[in-house]
């Protein structure tokens, strides 16, 4: 890391003699505000740092005029305001996981806008880190962007291409995004196109799997992948401004696969007892529709006097279909067989809130409704001795809520929520009715934050309680065949997670300090276990009996000097969790498994602000070995990134902008899943997402807006977890 701190130094030099003029600044500006708290006894330069505060449960970082305005897209953008940080490819809120997005209050479902949505639009982010109780029970943390509110007539719009290239594997990912609006007095009309091709050949990995009965079953060998992958999204919609009072839109989504092919091959050498029993070899190939969405949300947003009206109206619709070809050869038989799996989900959803003020506070109150159902169909040629199956899931949900807040004279903020909801699952096998099961959850989830300020420190603590409905996928229980030794199955018995959780926060000046507590009852992990008697394993899905204890603190300071600014991130992110598992090879039979070792995490992201619009940058995202969730990361993972853009035009809405990440092709680690009598090695790994392989990449990009407006729409959607669960 010390090449970190050399390169902040020599940024914070140049800077010095940059004949970056600078000014002592008067404050002019409240107490009480923001601007007040970081810049007083400062000085006033051009390229702020972003400045945080602390509002409620959340931290507000604003972005407008702040360096990071030209962090490249809203996804940048993220990855490195207070609170957030980059793991593999997602970015997740430090302690929380992957959040909800709102942009502007609308539900954002498809996460790829993240990429389309300029830096240079955003004028806040707003990480809430423990969401009260306006917000689904499962909705453990959010993030809501609002963009800068430009006005405007007539036409304007924007285009952007990106060209990502691997350096280290054969991976380019091409991105083209188009998207226009026109305005004319009170009607907004808007659409939009993007469009992203995904190339991979020959990614590789090292794989040794251990399943211990009687014997010591192993299969120790490797894995290739490569991928064409071709995907369209587009967008279209109109917004109606009656008056200053009243609006209502509606907005039409449509996702959609061009291709989407998978092949993978595997080798592998299985052995019992260390002797050598079998050498295996798979060859698969995946073409799938997966998945094509189409999604319609309907908004009213008004005010009536002193109430305000929130009305909003989504419908959901997903199909995916899956077609295998499987080509196994083996010492004993060769196998050549094709399955087929096709889903379709249908979801509509509605909320509706009110606010109004209520001695000398303010009184939020609504309730909202899904209803979802999702056939399921498995379809194999019967060489495989998994039968086929055909299921469907349905799910009404019932919510209603209040929350009220009130400002205390001398003491703080206080805010007091509760929520119910009612939800009733029913999951029908159309072939063996046995299978099928139902259930009904009646639950009350209370919450309660409470803010104030001593001085120039902010201060905030919350406690909330949620749940964790399992996804879709894991509720069924056909089995998948994988392979010859793998099979893959769910679980419609699952129970939902019950987290309590407790946050506080702080901010002082450029500082914030963030620490959050969550108990978890009933978590959901997958699983897997001995199948037949020849170390075959079948991969599950289980509640854990044990309850899970996490712990996340980190430390924000995101100071300014001159043209340099810098954004560091340091915290400990722990999880208590002890299981006694199955392992024949302990004189007990059963062995305790630890999966407790803490997570340090580092991040520094530096920018430096030439002269004639050229900016740099060089930003590190560090994170320790470390136990996280049921598996065990065996290395460091540290993705050092370099940044270079340039503005042009006079009105600056030209961009061109070259990154090189993962300098050092280090981010990417080994893990270890250790479930006491089956072991899984693998090598290798950048992230969660299947078209993610390596971070080693060069990234080329260019931006052009014109006649920049933007759409009024302020619809915030419904049934977001509904949709995510899908």
């Amino acid at each position: 890391m010390k090449k970190i701190t050399v390169s902040m130094f020599i940024m914070a030099s140049a800077c010095a003699f940059n004949n970056v003029s600078v000014a002592a600044q008067q404050p002019t500006v409240p107490n009480d505000s923001i601007s007040y708290m970081l810049n007083v006894q400062e000085v006033q330069v051009t390229g702020r740092a972003p400045k945080t505060k602390v509002k409620g449960s959340a931290l507000v970082t604003q972005i407008e005029r702040s360096v990071l305005e030209n962090a490249g897209t809203l996804e940048d953008v993220l990855s490195r305001v207070p609170g957030m940080m980059r793991m593999g490819e997602k970015i997740v809120v430090i302690g929380k996981g992957e959040p909800i997005y709102y942009i502007n209050g609308r539900l954002v479902k498809d996460l790829t806008e993240l990429k389309r949505l300029k830096s240079e639009d955003i004028k806040n982010v707003e990480v809430i880190a423990n969401p009260g109780a306006a917000y689904d029970a499962q909705a453990g943390s959010v993030v809501r962007i609002t963009t800068r509110p430009i006005k405007g007539e007539g036409l304007s719009g924007s285009i952007s291409a990106t060209d990502a290239q691997a350096l280290s594997v054969k991976n380019n990912v091409l991105n083209g995004n188009v998207n226009l609006n026109y305005r004319h007095n009170n009607l907004d009309i808007f659409g939009g196109v993007n469009i992203t091709n995904n190339y991979l050949d020959n990614w590789h990995a090292d794989m040794e799997q251990n399943l211990y009965t009687d014997k010591r079953h192993t299969q120790i060998g490797t894995f290739d992948a490569s991928e064409k992958r071709a995907q369209a999204h587009f967008t279209v919609g109109m917004n109606y401004q009656v008056n200053e009072n009243h609006s209502l839109g509606v907005r039409f989504e449509r996702g959609q696969n061009i291709k989407n092919d998978f092949h993978q091959s595997v080798e592998d050498d299985v052995l019992t007892n260390n002797t050598r029993k079998d050498h295996f070899s798979a060859i698969t190939d995946i073409h799938s529709k997966n998945p094509d969405t189409y999604l319609v949300n309907t908004y009213y947003n008004g005010k009536i006097k002193d109430w305000r009206i929130d009305l909003n109206i989504d419908y959901y619709g997903q199909k995916e279909r899956k077609e295998q070809n499987i080509t196994e050869k083996s010492l004993t038989d060769n196998m050549a067989t094709t399955t087929v799996s096709k889903n379709s989900n249908n979801l509509f959803a509605a909320r509706l809130v009110f606010e109004h003020p209520l001695g000398g506070g303010t009184l939020r109150f609504g309730g909202e409704t899904s209803m979802m159902k999702r056939d399921n169909s498995y379809d194999t040629d019967g060489k495989t001795g998994v039968d086929n199956n055909a299921t469907d899931v349905s799910e009404n949900n019932y919510a209603a809520f209040a929350e009220y807040s009130k400002m205390i004279n001398k003491v703080g903020m206080l805010t007091l929520g509760l929520r119910y909801e009612h939800a009733a699952f029913t999951f029908r096998d159309l072939i063996n009715a046995s299978h099928s099961t139902s259930r009904k959850d009646n639950n009350f989830f209370p919450s309660l934050s409470f803010g104030t300020r001593l001085g120039l420190v902010q201060l905030s603590a919350s406690y909330s309680l949620k749940t964790q409905r399992p996804r879709y996928s894991q509720l069924r229980n056909d089995v998948e065949y994988i392979s010859k030794y793998t099979l893959q199955t769910g679980n419609p018995t699952l129970r939902n997670e019950i987290h309590h959780d407790v946050n506080i926060m702080g901010r002082w000046r450029f500082v914030s300090l963030v620490m959050n507590y969550v108990n978890i009852r009933h978590a959901i992990y997958d699983w897997s276990s001995p199948y037949g008697d020849d170390g075959g394993v079948m991969v599950n899905i289980v509640n854990f009996t044990e309850p899970v204890n996490r712990l996340s603190a980190f430390v924000n300071v995101s100071p300014s000097f001159g043209c340099f600014t810098t954004n560091n991130t340091v915290g400990i992110q722990k999880q208590w969790l002890t299981l006694n598992l199955q392992d024949p090879r302990e004189a007990t039979g059963r062995r305790d498994v630890s999966y407790n070792k803490p997570m340090f995490i580092f991040n520094s992201d530096n920018a430096f602000r030439l002269k004639h619009d050229w900016q740099l940058e060089l930003n590190s995202a560090f994170y320790s070995k470390s136990n996280y969730l049921n598996v065990k990361i065996l290395d460091h993972y540290w993705n050092l990134s370099a940044v270079i853009q340039k503005k042009c035009l006079r009105d600056k809405n030209l961009i061109f902008r070259l990154s090189v990440s993962d300098i050092f092709n280090t981010a990417h680690h080994d893990v270890l899943l250790d479930l006491g009598n089956y072991t899984l090695h693998q090598t290798n790994i950048c992230g969660a997402e299947r078209s993610l392989y390596t971070f080693n990449k060069i990234e080329f990009s260019v931006r052009y807006s014109f006649n920049t407006v933007k759409s009024k729409y302020k619809g915030q959607g419904a049934g977001s977890e509904m949709i995510k669960r899908m």
